[in-house]
This record gives structure tokens, C-alpha cells and sequence, in this order.
């Protein structure tokens, strides 16, 4: 490798080998047979991590200096929970092309939502959360955004700031979604999905926010109920993290189980990484609650 690469954590370019002596024979074969390989661009390496998005984010910068690694790329050297495409996604000041994995992008960015890791100038974490919410597949946003905002990394006056700033930017529809739902302690967004699980699952015979009146005056509203079944569905949202709320809701679990109801609990990782579990579950209850209903119904008729 050319000296300049222990600088440059083990990376160097093509030319740079070239300037350090190496002949152009020499750098096609230890290219052809493996020895140097592309990480993403121009960068080139003997090192065998070259899928770690770090060492992506260090290639993009040597080969574009004046890009900003972006959405996913930076999420993931972020340490966010987002899907890896194996690119090096960039923010650059005039049009380019893609290429050996970069992929160019063209959006304002304020010197304030750019940080340095190592060589590479990336979008802060605020700047990265609010991009890929906007721009990630929806259900990748969705979890995004829920992640973040449990974690106090992302809450709706940042999402609504983003969107008063940049009114016509491109993803806005979710960030707006996201903005309300976390707002609404994220219900919505569980709610939405857990629905769209009972219907593609075909179950039916519930309803969505449900009142319901429990003995001793105790009024309640559920996320979902098999009324004839005496089942309740449950997610939970941002603010059962919170400890007041998550005592509010034990309490209240209690009491729906004491009026007789029986209660199944989701988080939202359930929702969007076992939705076909979610379904089994809820099936196999509404089945037992069933049999149960049966049998008092005979133990009554004699």
C-alpha cells in the first residue's frame, strides 16, 4: 500500500498508488487477483471489513471530498437502526454521477447539520434522523422514528421545524405522519398496524377504540376489541416508557382483567418484526376464549 493509507485508515486511491511508485501493471493485477479491492468509489484497500459502513463513509469522503455522507449511510455510523444497501449515499454541490457504489444526492444542507467522523464530513444525528424519516421506506420511517423517539432522539418540534424550513422537500408527507404520531405518544402509528395485521390476516369481528365500562364507575378506552370474546389488543406507544404511564396502564390491564376480559399486550417491535406472530397469537386466544365461552354457556344449561 502507498504510506499515505496509514493516514487514511488503510484506504488510498488508485493515483495515490501511482505517486508512490506503484506502475499501472502492478495496480491491475493486485487489483485483478484481490489484493486491492474497492470499497466505494475510487478508495481501494487490502483490509477484508469493507461491508462496515464506517469504512464506506471514510471511502465516500476520499473519493468525493467536498460530499456529506447521508441518510442511511450516516444513520448507520450513527449506530441507528436502519436497513445497510451496502452504498455510500452523499449530499454533493452539483450533479454526479454514481458510481462503484456512491450514490449522489441533491438537498439544502446547513453548515450546522454537518459534523467530521474521521475523514468523512456526515449529517449530525438530528439532521440524519429527520432525512431518513422522510426518505426511508415507509415501514423502515415508521420504526425509525419510533426508535428514536423512545429514546428521546427525536420528538415533533424537530420534525416540524425540518418541514417549516424546507415546505416542499421531498418525503415531507412522512415526516408530517411521524411528526403527529409522535406527538400522540405514537398510538397512531401502532394502532394503524396492528389493524392492518388483524385485516390481512383475516381476522375479524373487532373494533378499533373501544369505550368501555368497567364496574365501580371505572371508564376505559382499548385499541382493539373482540366485544362477543371479551378480548382486548394493546400496543404500546412512546409513553409507556414513561414510569407514571406505565403504572396507569398495569392498572388498568388489572381491572380489565378482573371485569373479566383477557388482554394481549404488543409492542411495536412485534408489529414490525413478527407481524405474522402478532396474527398466531391472537388467533390461538380468540380460539381458546371461544372454547371458554362454551363451556360456561354448558356448565349454565345444567
Amino acid at each position: 500500500m502507498p504510506p499515505v493509507a496509514a493516514r487514511q485508515y488503510g484506504l488510498f486511491t488508485r493515483a495515490q498508488a501511482l505517486a508512490a511508485g506503484a506502475t499501472v501493471a502492478q495496480v491491475r493485477h493486485r487489483r485483478e487477483t484481490g489484493r486491492w479491492r474497492v470499497v466505494v468509489g475510487d478508495a481501494l484497500t487490502t483490509e477484508t471489513r469493507l461491508g462496515e459502513p464506517w469504512l464506506r463513509a471514510q471511502a465516500a469522503a476520499l473519493t468525493w471530498p467536498d460530499a456529506v455522507v447521508c441518510l442511511s449511510t450516516a444513520a448507520l455510523v450513527h449506530h441507528l437502526p436502519v436497513p445497510d444497501d451496502g452504498g455510500a449515499h452523499v449530499i454533493v454541490p452539483v450533479n454526479r454521477r454514481g458510481r462503484a457504489g456512491l450514490v449522489p444526492h441533491r438537498v439544502p444542507l446547513a453548515s450546522d447539520d454537518v459534523i467530521r467522523v474521521g475523514l468523512a464530513p456526515i449529517t449530525s444525528r438530528e439532521r440524519t434522523l429527520v432525512d431518513c424519516v422522510g426518505r426511508l421506506p415507509r415501514d423502515d420511517a415508521e420504526r425509525l422514528a419510533t426508535w428514536a423517539g423512545t429514546r428521546g432522539l427525536l420528538d415533533p418540534r424537530t420534525l416540524d421545524a425540518a418541514l417549516e424550513e424546507r415546505p416542499g422537500a421531498w418525503g415531507n408527507r412522512q415526516r408530517r405522519q411521524s411528526a403527529a404520531d409522535l406527538g400522540a405518544g405514537a398510538y397512531n402509528a401502532a394502532e394503524r398496524r396492528l389493524q392492518a395485521i388483524l385485516r390481512g390476516a383475516a381476522i375479524g369481528g373487532w373494533q378499533g377504540d373501544q369505550r368501555l365500562d368497567l364496574p365501580e364507575g371505572r371508564v376505559v378506552r382499548v385499541d382493539v376489541l373482540f366485544r362477543r370474546e371479551r378480548l382486548v389488543l394493546e400496543v404500546d406507544g412512546f409513553d409507556a416508557h414513561d414510569r407514571a404511564m406505565f403504572q396507569a396502564d398495569r392498572t388498568r390491564q388489572n381491572a380489565l382483567v378482573a371485569a373479566g376480559y383477557t388482554v394481549l399486550r404488543f409492542t411495536w417491535w412485534d408489529l414490525v418484526d413478527r407481524p405474522a406472530r402478532v396474527a398466531q397469537e391472537v388467533r390461538a386466544t380468540l380460539a381458546l376464549t371461544a372454547t371458554a365461552a362454551r363451556q360456561r354457556f354448558r356448565a349454565i344449561g345444567d
